[in-house]
């Protein structure tokens, strides 16, 4: 009797091991499927994407839609870059490039990977956003490309920067997204003082001399970013900048209308400084101009302003950043701390 039992015991417990090996086995198929084999034979979902195949389909959709875009003085060819065809109407199609490309051009002219080429109209230019809008004749152009929401982004995920390097049309060099909201400095009239802060995104992918205007694509094909910035130091590599699709799609309305983007006053009617509030930095208002609209909006000397639109307030040159992404018209809401009491502000942007 206990021969049997003694049996019946080591026999469970092999069941048991058995039973342990087969299901780390099985878990370890499903890690590494490439190393372990499915013993089960079951169905497995693939989760491994093709990055091969998912870039070269985005670029075959996409690399029409980038031209090259020369810069003349006269007669003489300055310089050229790159731009992206972004609307078509019946007769005219619409392309956004950085103002720097077309900066100081007596006329402009446009240049597909099709061949086709045509002189084009500058119908407005943003030194800030480092945006301008061409128009041309549509011919042949028959395609242009889709924005995707750069809110959505991940950083990680593959982007792809399409444009003219060195003359080198339809180039494309593959990266990824380093950064969605990286902040760089911007200095609009070459004064050495910064103007604004721009909000960009940040990527290794490649960008060279003629890739500025050219465009930052996703996998599925989609404009994410125009590329416009390059750290270009010696001991810096993989360090390329892109304005955001969605504020790109907001400047191009407005250049397309009205050949400049309106802005709010550059700022309130206020004089202030930094200061630490909480552990935190605020903007500490130590003057306000008669008749202006920080005066109109009820702010008062001593203010300590702590956020605008709900967001603390974290780097110096919030304030100035805010006002300068703003619409006109625009809604923006200050809260204000004004002799330990919290107060909110509703001020309405004016031209």
């Amino acid at each position: 009797m206990k021969s049997f039992l003694s049996h019946l015991l080591t026999g469970i417990i092999g069941a048991l091991l058995v039973v342990f090996i087969l299901f780390g086995i099985d878990q370890l198929s499903t890690i590494y499927p490439l190393y372990v084999p499915n013993i089960f034979y079951k169905s497995k979902v693939d989760y491994i994407v093709n990055i091969e195949s998912a870039v070269s389909e985005a670029i075959e959709k996409t690399a029409g839609d980038v031209v090259q875009v020369n810069n003349y003085l006269g007669n003489t060819l300055r310089g050229s870059g790159s731009g992206v065809i972004y609307k078509l109407t019946n007769d005219k199609a619409y392309i956004v490039t950085n103002n720097h490309v077309v900066e100081g051009a007596s006329k402009v002219e446009i240049e597909t990977t099709s061949g086709y080429r045509v002189f084009g109209e500058i119908k407005g230019t943003d030194p800030m956003t480092d945006l301008a809008v061409i128009e041309i004749e549509k011919g042949t152009i028959d395609h242009c490309m889709s924005f995707a929401d750069s809110h959505s982004l991940k950083v990680g995920e593959h982007v792809i920067a399409i444009g003219n390097p060195l003359g080198l049309s339809g180039s494309a060099t593959l990266g990824i997204l380093s950064s969605k909201e990286r902040l760089v400095a911007v200095d609009t009239n070459k004064d050495e003082e910064v103007d604004w802060y721009a909000s960009v995104l940040q990527t290794d992918a490649a960008i060279n001399p003629g890739n500025s205007g050219g465009a930052l694509i996703n996998l599925d094909g989609k404009l994410i970013g125009i590329n416009s910035m390059k750290i270009a130091e010696s001991d810096v590599e993989g360090i390329g900048f892109s304005i955001p699709s969605n504020l790109v799609d907001r400047i191009i309305l407005d250049l397309e209308t009205n050949g400049e983007v309106k802005r709010p006053e550059k700022l309130l009617g206020i004089g202030f400084r930094n200061v630490i509030y909480e552990n935190y930095i605020a903007i500490k208002i130590n003057e306000v101009i008669d008749g202006s609209l920080a005066d109109k909006s009820g702010l008062l000397t001593d203010d300590l302003i702590i956020e605008i639109n709900g967001d603390r307030i974290k780097y110096y040159f919030d304030l100035k950043y805010y006002l300068s992404t703003s619409k006109v018209n625009e809604k923006i809401s200050l809260t204000i701390v004004r002799e330990d009491e919290l107060i909110v502000k509703e001020i309405i942007i004016t031209e």
